[in-house]
């Protein structure tokens, strides 16, 4: 089987057990937030293969970008007050005003990230500026680990396996 038709089959499997999970009785916040991230990681890792390899879907770069983009829409960053009334941030913190302030400027530097990515991807096709890409893809990781180190894993899962809680 090629490898093109492959990863077709697996990203079809992948959203028809979305759906069938969606239907079931067992489908609650937990399994909708897995469902999510196992659509970022596609995603992100289709934008790894594409810029390792020049091949017929290249072009597909800004797509997955910008379905990163849309994904991370179906997620977060959470609100300030969700986070606060979970007791999510640092006990040492100075004071409130200082951690909504704090909260704000992660929230903006992931959206600020995201919104790189997409340029580096346009970048990318334009100018061939395949390792840029790679560099705004793991800026965006980070900026998703920024956030998530202040929170529990319950709250936060490790979306792209590299974080270190807070």
């Amino acid at each position: 089987m090629k490898r093109n038709t492959f990863i077709t089959l697996i990203v079809a499997a992948l959203c028809l057990s979305w759906v069938m999970a969606a239907q079931s009785e067992g489908f609650n916040r937990k399994t909708y937030v897995q469902a999510v991230i196992t659509v970022l990681r596609i995603h992100a890792d289709a934008i790894q293969n594409l810029t390792k390899h020049n091949m017929k879907y290249s072009d597909n770069l800004v797509r997955h970008a910008i379905a990163i983009r849309r994904t991370f829409g179906l997620l977060g960053p959470m609100d300030w007050h969700a986070a606060e009334s979970a007791k999510l941030m640092h006990k040492g913190a100075l004071s409130s005003d200082m951690e909504v302030e704090k909260f704000r400027k992660l929230e903006k530097r992931s959206r600020d990230a995201i919104n790189a990515l997409v340029f580096a991807a346009h970048e990318a096709m334009e100018e061939d500026n395949r390792e840029g890409l790679n560099e705004a893809l793991e800026n965006m990781k980070n900026s998703c680990n920024a956030c998530h180190s202040y929170l529990p894993a319950s709250v936060a899962p490790d979306v792209w396996g590299t974080l270190k809680r807070r």
